[in-house]
């Protein structure tokens, strides 16, 4: 009898907080976590005052996600459980916040850490290959970049949406368990914003509303690219005219601006060089 009260309340608890969500959409997703910890922490991770509200189930391992889908999506809460180090279906938690659960909430992973003895390799050796690894999971994505930036400097529409959809590709490919970890903390920052830019260049015909948008996906590469530890000097490029001033990312220190190509296409300067 107490624990059906207790399961009333708290079934009446959540449906108060669902009542107070607007634009309402609700969705379900599989998160690991074994513990009699899980619920309440993984719960604690993904809620949020009026805009989502998370009701996991400890037996099935799946949660429900309430949110207020003009302020937040199931994917920003996901990555929030997933920084409080449980894995989901969108998100792999990082390895350190998966290490700092308490030992009876460290769940299987699909995907195994490398410890020392999954090798017979030694020690530097091992060092090199994880880091190499690591720094060439985001290479493509830095990659088709550089393409795109390319396509605009030729002011060429066509082969815009050629290299959008490249780059979509690329990002899509990405396997965050293997991006070293500060490099992860902000891709999982800026993935839903590159993906939501991304999505409205490829839907964009008009070449100068693109370029615009590109200047968004711009300052999320930035960001990228300050702590992804490439192995070549990335040049972070400003023009002072475009929109107010925009900026943008280059392999090469020669201006070549992407926001007006043969127009000006020397307009701008360069105002850091990146070198992890």
């Amino acid at each position: 009898m107490k624990k059906y009260s207790l399961l009333l309340c708290t079934n009446l608890f959540v449906f108060g907080l669902n009542a107070q969500i607007k634009n309402q959409e609700t969705k379900t997703f599989h998160i690991k976590g074994d513990c009699t910890l899980a619920k309440n922490r993984i719960e604690k991770a993904g809620n949020q005052k009026k805009i989502a509200v998370v009701d996991y189930d400890t037996e099935s391992h799946v949660a429900t996600i309430s949110y207020n889908k003009e302020k937040t999506s199931a994917s920003e809460v996901l990555k929030k459980v997933a920084f409080a180090g449980f894995d989901n279906d969108e998100y792999m938690a990082p390895d350190e916040a998966y290490a700092n659960l308490p030992k009876d909430c460290q769940y299987k992973r699909d995907k195994e850490m490398p410890t020392m003895n999954d090798t017979t390799m030694n020690h530097e050796t091992m060092a090199t290959t994880e880091a190499d690894q690591k720094q060439n999971e985001l290479s493509p994505v830095f990659d088709a970049y550089f393409n795109l930036k390319n396509a605009f400097i030729s002011g060429n529409s066509a082969k815009v949406t050629s290299q959008i959809t490249a780059f979509q590709k690329n990002v899509s490919a990405v396997d965050m368990g293997k991006i070293e970890h500060q490099a992860h903390m902000v891709w999982m920052d800026i993935l839903g914003s590159i993906e939501s830019t991304s999505k409205k260049i490829a839907q964009e015909k008009d070449i100068d509303k693109q370029r615009k948008l590109f200047a968004s996906l711009s300052d999320s590469m930035y960001k990228l690219a300050k702590v992804s530890k490439l192995s070549y000097v990335v040049y972070y490029q400003h023009c002072p005219m475009f929109n107010g001033g925009a900026n943008w990312l280059s392999k090469d220190d020669a201006i070549k601006n992407p926001f007006y190509g043969n127009q000006m296409l020397t307009c701008g300067s360069t105002v850091e060089k990146i070198k992890n």
